[in-house]
């Protein structure tokens, strides 16, 4: 395959011809209605405050129809792979799953961007497997990390979290530190403090240790993947005492302290790089994993209930929520459903790129065309003049790379997305302006929420109670005139329904699928190798 030359990439766009730093946030569980751009009163509503995320969108380009998968480990496998979630991963799968969540041999977007003369971090939330060296941060081509593996842990302890359908802490004698550094444990780190702000403050040790190191003569790709807003949900007081008066659900009021936490971390990065003269030649890139969680929290909320450890002996006392709840918290009004759901309210995300590499004429504008978090992987191989190729991954028999370069798109240079469509699962096709859903297919999450927190989310109206099945035609929707999903229009467009019908069975052949258990070696290694932490396995194999 012949890829652009770096001349061709950047003709016309920059004077300057080096290739751009690259920013590659990914949020966690962020729900489109909480962010204050997407929110119809902004300007007095106080239960979202996201001013430096508004600032970003406003200097650069927002991304309205940015698709991720509805969970999160398929997502980010997507990101770091360049595949679609039908061609890597599908399902949700823990640390100790075996193989990895990304196949061993498929090659990384670090790799790719290492080829093409960047230094490459990465700092937060892995969540793409970790069985074999070759699964972590590191074996897929980041330079260095600071990093946790499976899906949540705890943020002051960073001990294992126990999971969505339950959020106990493990007793003492078994608990699992979640905290890996590069090649080691993060043994110096643990239980230090706040686990966000040591992300924070690795991240703004990269950017000073690369300038001091580089003056911006070679370029760095840093992917920040937050543990915001993820469960456990937990914030520093000083967050939580600006929400004091959410007093209806103790999750929103969480949920929005660690939303507007979040903001911050960003804004003192931001600051980071535009004081280093970096944000000039910056590419920044903002992506969720999947819409808000919007389960029915069966409150009230009480940390202490469910820990064997005494307050003083627990550093996550006093930071935080645990209840038996499933998720909860988020808003993604207007969109219909939520995390774990087909609707755009589960795979719709906020996004946005910014940053002084845009061109000028970019600025401020609104893109409506199809994106998948998968087509970054081709974007900024192209941006770093390498090939997008796996030819490791095509040799033992991979799925081939789906990713599509949007820069033309994002840069103005083509009016339209190259992304036309997408099978989103063996259920789900997404073409253009249309959704299409096999028959009796069971669509969960089937409500909408409201403006305002509390709403169809809470004990009293759960958006996750709400559920409905396909009709013998399936379920169409036209997610452009009707990005709230309220009219299934499958009726109306018969012909439309066939040809779509046709297009996702022939995908369907194309589904890349294989089981992940987990592996008992996991945990033993942990207590026995690692000092009671996660760790590579499989290392044997």
């Amino acid at each position: 395959m012949s890829h652009p030359s770096i001349m061709t990439v950047f003709a016309g766009e920059k004077k300057n011809m080096k290739k751009p730093h690259i920013l590659l946030v990914v949020a966690d569980d962020f729900g489109w209605a909480d962010v204050s751009y997407h929110r119809s009163n902004a300007a007095v509503d106080k239960e979202v405050q996201t001013p430096t995320i508004d600032s970003l969108v406003k200097e650069g380009v927002e991304l309205n129809r940015h698709y991720v998968h509805m969970t999160c480990t398929p997502s980010r496998t997507a990101l770091q792979s360049g595949r679609l979630p039908v061609h890597v991963l599908q399902t949700l799968v823990g640390p100790c799953g075996n193989p990895a969540a990304m196949p061993r041999n498929m090659t990384g977007i670090a790799t790719k961007m290492k080829l093409g003369g960047y230094m490459t971090h990465q700092v937060g939330k892995w969540d793409v497997g970790m069985a074999f060296p070759e699964s972590t941060p590191k074996g897929r081509g980041y330079d260095t990390s600071l990093n946790y593996f499976g899906h949540g842990n705890w943020m002051w302890s960073q001990s294992e979290w126990g999971g969505s359908e339950n959020h106990q802490m493990e007793i003492p004698n078994k608990t699992i530190v979640d905290l890996w550094d590069t090649d080691k444990p993060a043994t110096t780190l643990n239980g230090t403090g706040s686990e966000e702000d040591m992300f924070r403050d690795r991240i703004v040790k990269i950017l000073y240790d690369h300038y001091d190191k580089y003056k911006n003569e070679k370029p760095l790709f840093l992917n920040y993947d937050s543990k915001l807003i993820h469960y456990p949900l937990q914030a520093p007081k000083r967050y939580q005492d600006k929400f004091n008066f959410i007093t209806d659900d103790d999750n929103r009021k969480m949920y929005s302290a660690m939303v507007n936490y979040f903001d911050d971390q960003l804004k003192n990065i931001t600051e980071t790089m535009k004081s280093l003269g970096m944000w000039e030649n910056t590419l920044m890139i903002f992506t969720s994993d999947n819409g808000a969680p919007v389960k029915n929290p069966l409150g009230p909320c009480n940390f202490t209930k469910f820990t064997s450890k005494t307050n003083s002996e627990n550093p996550d006392i006093g930071h935080g929520t645990v209840c038996f709840n499933g998720e909860a918290g988020g808003n993604n009004w207007p969109l219909r459903g939520g995390k774990y759901s087909m609707f755009e309210g589960g795979t719709r995300v906020n996004a946005f790129i910014s940053g002084g590499f845009i061109p000028s004429q970019m600025v401020g504008k609104k893109l409506n065309g199809m994106i998948h978090i998968a087509d970054w992987y081709g974007t900024l191989s192209n941006l770093a003049g390498v090939d997008p190729t796996d030819t490791k991954g095509q040799k033992y028999g991979l799925p081939k790379v789906d990713s599509v370069n949007m820069w033309p798109y994002l840069s103005g240079r083509t009016d339209t997305s190259p992304r036309k469509g997408y099978l989103m699962t063996k259920d789900a096709y997404v073409s253009g302006p249309w959704k299409y859903i096999l028959p009796h297919t069971k669509m969960i999450e089937s409500n909408w929420g409201g403006t305002y927190y509390p709403n169809a989310s809470t004990t009293n109206d759960s958006i996750d109670d709400y559920s409905f099945y396909c009709p013998a035609t399936g379920c169409l929707f036209n997610v452009v005139d009707d990005p709230e999903e309220r009219n299934e229009v499958s009726n109306k467009y018969p012909k439309i329904v066939e040809e779509l019908k046709i297009i996702l069975l022939k995908e369907v052949q194309t589904i890349y699928n294989v089981p992940h258990p987990l592996d008992p070696r996991c945990q033993e290694l942990a207590y026995s190798k690692y000092g009671g932490f996660y760790g590579p396995f499989a290392l044997d194999e």
